[in-house]
């Protein structure tokens, strides 16, 4: 498995995440699921940005 489809699995995971996550938005843990896709969501965006950067 390359790089690409690791982050693509991670990120229809916490896609996934915020769906089940706004699907049940009335019960207690819908937002909590929602929140854990968007952190996991941004975790990886930042996770790649800082790959990009330049070694120093």
């Amino acid at each position: 498995m390359t790089l690409l489809h690791t982050t693509m699995l991670m990120l229809t995971a916490s896609c996934a995440l915020m769906l089940i996550g706004f699907s049940a938005r009335e019960s207690r843990w819908g937002p909590a699921l929602m929140m854990v896709g968007i952190v996991g969501a941004l975790l990886l965006i930042a996770y790649n940005i800082f790959q990009l950067l330049p070694a120093h």
